[in-house]
């Protein structure tokens, strides 16, 4: 194929091709960059300087703070969330203590008058009462008795 290409005879599209192909290798770096080409900075090998390097910090120190806010900020809807619930909670149990605060003065206010019954009904046992202030009437201790069929 040399051959074909030195005469001049051969493949026009072959011959444009080995052409492109030797002055890209000499422009792509291969030889130095002698056409003046060199690498056109998209590798990732290449060497980074100072101010680069420094906006890179700089990109990189303000996505972790709109990071950090993006955190805080949810952090916070759900400490709000929290805080929304442990209120309705709270709310329900104070509710429920209110009822059971009535519901306990109905019970006290019930058994304290049980006991002044009691107390009135234990001093009547004590207390000497006149015959006359029962009805009806007892009998007396020491008494005949006289079977009701009995004529008098």
């Amino acid at each position: 194929m040399a051959e074909f290409a030195s005469l001049g005879k051969g493949n026009a599209a072959l011959t444009t091709g080995i052409i492109g192909t030797s002055l890209g290798a000499l422009n792509s770096g291969l030889f130095g960059g002698l056409l003046g080409g060199g690498n056109c900075g998209c590798s990732e090998n290449m060497a980074v300087n100072r101010y680069e390097a420094g906006q890179s910090a700089r990109i990189a120190e303000l996505e972790t703070e709109v990071k950090l806010r993006d955190a805080n900020f949810y952090a916070l809807s759900e400490v709000g969330k929290l805080r929304d619930y442990m209120e309705h909670k709270f709310d329900y149990v104070q509710s429920q203590l209110s009822q059971q605060a009535v519901v306990n003065a109905q019970v006290t206010a019930n058994i304290s008058c049980m006991q002044g019954n009691i107390a009135t009904l234990m001093a009547l046992t004590k207390t000497v009462v006149p015959i006359d202030s029962i009805c009806p009437a007892p009998m007396p201790q020491f008494n005949s008795w006289t079977a009701p069929t009995a004529g008098t």
